[in-house]
């Protein structure tokens, strides 16, 4: 009488070949999650230059994006000091260009991400929409290009003259 199941040696090859399998899938794998990670870094900040770019708009009022240290607390603040990924907010912008005032709406908060790299330059502090739909940098100039970084990898954020916003793949 055979019994059921399968013997030391088996499970040995079996277990020998699962871990062969996972050690050539694993840089794979590893590849996939930083590609998705900077997807997802960049397509939060576009999401919020363009509903920043939308409500201003709409609303007729000044709409900025800005860094902030704090994003993520019940009272989030513009901060010059901190690096665009550590978080942004997004917020009607009715007294000082580019100050979180009480008096502002909040409109979209991001949390930002440790792994990647935000660099911008004339967007170096906040980046403002006008009521006619141009964007307006902390420089006063109205475009940039935001480079993104994760793991090698890179996106474009390019902001034009007139506010409308593009990304494109690159390498850091």
């Amino acid at each position: 009488m055979k019994k059921g199941g399968a013997t030391l040696p088996e499970l040995l090859v079996s277990l020998g070949i699962a871990s062969i399998l996972l050690t050539l899938a694993f840089p794979g794998y590893v590849s996939l999650m930083n590609s998705h990670r900077l997807a997802v870094v960049s397509n939060e900040l576009v999401l919020s230059l363009q509903l920043a770019r939308s409500e201003a708009v709409k609303r007729g009022k000044r709409v900025t994006v800005c860094k902030s240290s704090n994003a993520m607390t019940t009272a989030p603040a513009c901060d010059a000091t901190a690096p665009w990924q550590s978080g942004w907010i997004t917020f009607v912008d009715e007294g000082s260009a580019g100050v979180k005032e009480p008096g502002d709406t909040l409109l979209h908060v991001s949390p930002g991400s440790a792994q990647a790299s935000i660099v911008a330059v004339n967007f170096s502090n906040y980046g403002s929409y006008l009521p006619s739909g141009r964007s307006q940098g902390s420089s006063g100039l109205p475009n940039d290009t935001i480079h993104v970084c994760l793991a090698g990898a890179k996106r474009k954020i390019i902001i034009n003259n007139v506010g409308r916003v593009r990304m494109e793949a690159a390498a850091c």
